[in-house]
C-alpha cells in the first residue's frame, strides 16, 4: 500500500510538472506573438516579416493560435473530449514551424530569433503533450495516438507550404501617393542622365505636391545601362519603404554620382542614416519591376529622359512633359487639370 501511495504521489507530481510546462509553452507563445505584432525584434526579423500565412501577419495568426490552445487547455480536464483537438493543434503547429524553419534556412537566408523562439515554444508543448499521452499506455493506444500526431504534423507542413506567401507574391505595389486616384503621374528617369540629376531636387518638390492628389510611380529607363545596377534597390524602396522613399531616392542619386556599380554594402551605408536595412528581394520580384518599367515607357512612347507622363484612367487622356524646361510644378498642375476634364 505504501508503495502504491508513493507511486500515486510521484504521478501526481509529474502531472503538475507537465501541465505547468504545457501552460508555460503556450503563454510563451502568446508573449512572443505579441512581441512580433509590436515589432519588438532585431533586424534579422525584417525579411521574415515580408511573409504572411493565408494573408495574415504571422504575429496576429500566432496570437490567435496560442489563445485557442490556451482555451482548450483551460477546459480539457472538464471536457476530456477536447483532448484530440489539443493534439491536432499542437502537432499541426509543429509541422508548420518545421516549414517556417526551412524557409528561414533556404529562402530567407537568415535566422529570426523571435521565430525560432516561437518554434521552440511549440516543440516544447508537443514534447510535453507527447509525454502526457504515451506514458503508461498500452502499445495499441500508443500507436493510435502516435498516428494522430504524425498525421497532424503532416497536415501542418502541407498547410504552411501552401498557406505561406511572400508579400510580393500576392502583388508587389510600386506606387506611391494617393493610390486609389484614377490619375497616375509617372516620373521617368535614368540614374546617370545629367539632366535627370539636375531635375531631381525639383522632382522631389513636385512629388510632395502631386502625391496628395494622384498616384505616383518612379520609372527607371536605362538609357545608360548602368541604371540597371540601381533599379533593384529602387524597386525595393518603392515596395517596402514608401514613407521614406523621397529621402532614399536622394541617397541613391548621391551614390550614383560616386559609382556605377554599387555593392549592397555601399547602398546599405548610404541608407543606414535613414534607419533602413536592405531586404533580400527574389529575382521574380525584380523581374516584375523591370517589366513594369519597360511596359510603361514603351507603352507611352517615351524615348527621352527625364520625362513625366500623366494619365487619367477614367477619361483615357494622358499628357507627356519632357526635359527640364517642361517639367515644372505649374506645367504638371496644368496638365493634370487638362486630362481631368
Amino acid at each position: 500500500m505504501a508503495g502504491n501511495g508513493t507511486n500515486a504521489v510521484c504521478r501526481s507530481g509529474q502531472s503538475r510538472v507537465t501541465v505547468g510546462l504545457l501552460w508555460l509553452a503556450v503563454v510563451a507563445g502568446i508573449v512572443l506573438s505579441t512581441m512580433d505584432i509590436l515589432e519588438i525584434c532585431t533586424d534579422a526579423c525584417r525579411e521574415t516579416a515580408t511573409f504572411t500565412i493565408f494573408g495574415l501577419d504571422f504575429g496576429w495568426f500566432g496570437l490567435a493560435f496560442f489563445v485557442s490552445v490556451l482555451a482548450v487547455l483551460a477546459v480539457r480536464r472538464r471536457f476530456p473530449g477536447v483532448e484530440p483537438l489539443l493534439t491536432l493543434l499542437l502537432f499541426s503547429a509543429a509541422g508548420a514551424e518545421m516549414r517556417f524553419i526551412w524557409l528561414q534556412k533556404y529562402v530567407i537566408g537568415t535566422w529570426c530569433p523571435l521565430c525560432l523562439s516561437l518554434a521552440a515554444a511549440v516543440f516544447m508543448g508537443c514534447g510535453v503533450h507527447l509525454y502526457e499521452n504515451v506514458r503508461g499506455e498500452t502499445m495499441k493506444t500508443f500507436f493510435n495516438r502516435s498516428a494522430v500526431m504524425i498525421v497532424a504534423l503532416i497536415m501542418g507542413i502541407v498547410t504552411a507550404t501552401f498557406g505561406v506567401t511572400r508579400e510580393s507574391q500576392a502583388a508587389l505595389n510600386y506606387f506611391l501617393g494617393k493610390e486609389k486616384s484614377p490619375v497616375t503621374v509617372y516620373f521617368i528617369s535614368d540614374w546617370f542622365c545629367p539632366v535627370c540629376r539636375d531635375v531631381e531636387p525639383r522632382i522631389e518638390q513636385i512629388y510632395a505636391q502631386v502625391s496628395k492628389e494622384a498616384r505616383v510611380a518612379f520609372i527607371d529607363y536605362p538609357i545608360h545601362a548602368e541604371t540597371n545596377n540601381f533599379t533593384p534597390y529602387n524597386l525595393q524602396f518603392l515596395a517596402f519603404e514608401k514613407e521614406k522613399y523621397p529621402k532614399l531616392r536622394a541617397a541613391l542619386t548621391a551614390l550614383a554620382r560616386k559609382t556605377k556599380t554599387p555593392t549592397p554594402e555601399q547602398v546599405q551605408a548610404a541608407v543606414a542614416p535613414l534607419g533602413v536595412t536592405l531586404r533580400q528581394m527574389n529575382y521574380a520580384d525584380i523581374l516584375y519591376g523591370l517589366q513594369a518599367n519597360l511596359t510603361t515607357y514603351r507603352g507611352f512612347g517615351v524615348n527621352e529622359t527625364p520625362s513625366v507622363v500623366m494619365e487619367n484612367s477614367k477619361t483615357r487622356k494622358h499628357k507627356i512633359l519632357v526635359g527640364d524646361k517642361q517639367i515644372t510644378l505649374p506645367a504638371i498642375q496644368a496638365a493634370l487639370a487638362e486630362i481631368s476634364r
